[in-house]
């Protein structure tokens, strides 16, 4: 069975998020957690019966979602959590529990007393958590993953880094491309490549002076990319972009879902 962790602030990027989590997963047993965090630890000016009409409306409206997705996925079990902590420390500390395979989040979400929920906080779980992230668009819709592009640098992958990659291919059979942006033209890619080799995928190489980000964005809609995979790691290319990485940045600019593991 996979666990799967999807954070929602009832807007509909989040609720668009949790079914493509549900038809990603398709055809295996499944258990998603539908996680709410309806607010920041009371101070003095969060009096408790704003608390109580807080966690009222959160239960209405996760009821309502679970019985609409029941009703789309009767397959799936749901479970529901309800969380009043701040976002990022809460969904970052349940994907570092080891309970969940992965987090699949939005990109936006709604203002108010909910905040601008799956933005700013996707970024900030990339870079706290330990869990593989799967960073759904806005308004994407979810595709057979056909062609997946798994972008790399010069340092060679790690078998626990490639793992979640590997459970997504075998899932969906899909034509793996591995995308190598460096400035070093010769790199050892029987190394780089050994975790994955028998995957058989296909080797681009391209050279990594110049906007990385523009470079993975128009390379994945040339080649009608499905998933986007990227290595969160402090040692590699990617630390030239975003105040060292390009995972938070991609996480807001990409038009496809991405995939985020850690090395």
């Amino acid at each position: 069975m996979y666990k799967i962790l999807v954070p929602v602030d009832f807007s509909n990027t989040s609720k668009n998020a949790l079914k493509y989590a549900t038809s990603l997963f398709r055809g295996i047993e499944l258990e998603i957690t539908i996680l709410h965090i309806y607010g920041a630890q009371s101070t003095a000016l969060m009096m408790k019966s704003i608390d109580s009409i807080l966690i009222k409306e959160a239960e209405n409206q996760m009821s309502a979602l679970v019985k609409e997705m029941e009703a789309e996925a009767p397959s799936v079990s749901f479970k529901t959590k309800l969380a009043k902590n701040y976002a990022i420390s809460t969904i970052s500390e349940l994907g570092n529990s080891g309970i969940y395979d992965f987090i699949v989040m939005g990109t936006k979400g709604v203002s108010g007393l909910k905040e601008v929920f799956m933005g700013s906080v996707a970024g900030g779980v990339v870079s706290k958590t330990s869990a593989p992230v799967i960073v759904v668009p806005l308004d994407y819709n979810f595709k057979d993953l056909k062609q997946v592009v798994f972008a790399v640098g010069d340092n060679a992958l790690s078998e626990t880094s490639t793992l979640p990659l590997r459970k997504v291919l075998t899932l969906h059979k899909s034509q793996l491309e591995v995308l190598h942006i460096s400035e070093n033209s010769s790199p050892d890619f029987e190394v780089i490549l050994s975790p994955i080799k028998d995957l058989n995928p296909k080797l681009t190489h391209k050279d990594g002076n110049g906007d990385l980000n523009q470079q993975l964005n128009v390379h994945v809609q040339n080649q009608d990319t499905d998933l986007l995979c990227l290595v969160r790691t402090k040692k590699d290319f990617f630390d030239r972009l975003f105040s060292g990485s390009v995972t938070l940045k991609q996480t807001f600019n990409s038009p496809i879902p991405i995939l985020i593991t850690h090395d």
